[in-house]
């Protein structure tokens, strides 16, 4: 009985194995939409691709696809002191985007594209209640990307991508008295290995 068993198992295992080896699973047709998930996490804000940790895209003609990701944080620091110091950190950002797999098979599409950014930032301190200053940005963007897409399942695949990017940032700094000044300006240009972002990506249709 133990031996039926085991060989049961053994051609059930195979039987699946070469259903999946011959099943395709890529998903690139127009119509197909699906939720980004940053592996990174959902804390990991930034101006390139999903780093807000969201993301949706939908395919609106066979391998051309639109997408947008976003993200939002905001983080309390309380310093136990006289005072009563406080930091609050917010932040959104909203990075829409388009897609063209240049290549697919059965399970892997290598694709190319391009995004832009926009973004708001707050930095605000506050001593016994009262706000001492208060920093707020804004930062515009873009960037190319190029990636490879490997689907182990229909609905359920494993982005691998890598982009270079270009933002700018302008800020306005607010003291204790409310009087408003310019603040420093800045510019990036993000290349090299940080630029690489995995996605799990999740198709419902």
């Amino acid at each position: 009985m133990k031996r039926f068993l085991v060989a049961v198992a053994l051609i059930a295992s195979t039987t699946l194995c070469s259903y999946a080896q011959s099943e395709p699973t890529s998903q690139h047709q127009s119509g197909s939409s699906a939720l980004l998930f940053d592996l990174k996490g959902l804390s990991d804000i930034g101006a390139e691709n999903y780093r807000g940790g969201l993301g949706a895209m939908t395919f609106i003609s066979n391998n051309l696809a639109l997408r947008a990701g976003i993200g939002f944080s905001n983080a309390v620091e309380t310093k136990n002191n006289s005072a009563q110091e406080e930091t609050t950190a917010m932040s959104f950002t909203i990075t829409p985007g388009v897609r063209y797999n240049v290549y697919d098979n059965d399970n892997i599409a290598l694709y190319a594209g391009g995004e832009v950014l926009f973004g708001l930032g707050e930095i605000k301190n506050d001593a016994a209640g009262s706000q001492i200053s208060k920093v707020s940005a804004t930062t515009f963007g873009g960037g190319v990307f190029t990636g490879a897409e490997w689907f182990p399942w229909r609905h359920v695949s494993l982005m691998l991508e890598y982009g270079i990017g270009y933002k700018a940032s302008t800020s306005k700094i607010t003291n204790a008295a409310g009087t408003e000044t310019d603040g420093p300006e800045t510019s990036d240009i993000s290349l090299g290995l940080t630029s690489a972002n995995f996605t799990l990506a999740w198709y419902f249709n």
